[in-house]
């Protein structure tokens, strides 16, 4: 019995490797190419689908602060079970809450616009409307922190305030700044998660993921392309930058910190938008302002490097990129 089944066993082997090493029928080359092109038209037919209607859904949820909070209750309830309306009611009420949740919403629908093809002349109006929404939301923060000195300098003065009923007191009003819907990337929002969509934005290059990154935005997305296109908005955007961290400096009130920036930041800002003056054609303007900052900050510890770009660019070399190596952004991408 035992042999008899060997016997079968060897037999079909012997038959399945004679099968094995004979090929199949001719494969129709012109037939197969067509099927996979028509599969791929399908997937990019389904992706557009998808895409659209992703777009809507975050499109109708940032239309204002009221879509926008009720629409984060929904996906945070949905990705985090423990949680209840409760734990929420009282953050969602604040001003800082709801600016945070539509304009994490609306610059996510930018982030998704951008992963389906987007260029960046057809994002710009829109980027630019996003940071000036992201300086109006913040406004309140600066009259919320002045309130906040105030009150700590008068009771450092020994004037205690009555308790007022029913109002939160300065220290536990959100801040927009501190949102972590503003502050951390869409790869990581509560509505990507909730919609399941975090491998559609792996791809997307010359971008800011932190919707309250201003400066971000500018260096990864909006600067490269005024480069590209020549665009003088360049150089209002340095000088913006500079009268903004002149501020920021000044209302310190240390003596220090305005001398580091006068000495020091303020110089090397300077010389990046020399640099961007020459990007932009300006080549002499650029390296007669260059030569100023080399005369007037001989101490200053960028000088070195200075000297050796204006030495480079005398000898017929391309000035350098004023754009910060540190935002470790891609190649752009054509526009």
């Amino acid at each position: 019995m035992k042999k008899h089944f060997l016997r079968g066993v060897a037999c079909l082997l012997a038959l399945g490797c004679a099968a094995w090493a004979q090929d199949a029928a001719p494969v129709d080359l012109k037939s197969l190419a067509q099927t996979l092109k028509e599969i791929k038209a399908k997937r990019a037919a389904s992706e557009k689908t998808l895409g659209s209607k992703l777009q809507q859904d975050f499109r109708v949820a940032s239309a204002s602060n009221a879509d926008a909070i009720a629409f984060y209750d929904r996906a945070i309830l949905a990705v985090e079970p423990d949680k209840t309306h409760a734990d929420l009611v009282d953050w969602e009420k604040s001003d800082a809450a709801q600016n945070a949740a539509r304009l994490h919403l609306s610059y996510l629908l930018l982030t998704l616009q951008r992963a389906g093809g987007a260029t960046t002349k057809q994002l710009e109006p829109a980027l630019l409307a996003h940071i000036a929404a992201l300086t109006a939301a913040g406004a309140a923060d600066d009259v919320i922190q002045y309130k906040r000195d105030r009150s700590l300098e008068l009771k450092d003065a020994g004037y205690r305030p009555p308790n007022a009923k029913g109002k939160t007191p300065l220290g536990k009003i959100p801040l927009f700044w501190e949102q972590d819907l503003i502050k951390k990337s869409v790869k990581n929002s509560v509505f990507v998660q909730w919609y399941g969509i975090s491998k559609m934005l792996d791809d997307v290059k010359d971008w800011e993921f932190a919707p309250g990154n201003a400066d971000g935005i500018y260096q990864s997305t909006l600067l490269p392309y005024y480069r590209q296109t020549k665009d003088p908005r360049l150089l209002t955007y340095w000088d913006n930058k500079i009268q903004q961290e002149a501020q920021d400096a000044a209302k310190s009130f240390a003596v220090f910190k305005v001398d580091q920036f006068n000495t020091v930041r303020r110089p090397q800002l300077v010389w990046k938008r020399a640099l961007d003056m020459i990007a932009i054609g300006q080549r002499n303007r650029g390296m007669t302002d260059m030569l100023t900052l080399v005369k007037t900050y001989p101490d200053h510890p960028d000088l070195r490097d200075w000297i050796s770009g204006l030495e480079a660019m005398l000898a017929g070399a391309p000035a350098p990129d004023a754009s910060p190596a540190s935002t470790g952004t891609d190649t752009p991408q054509a526009n």
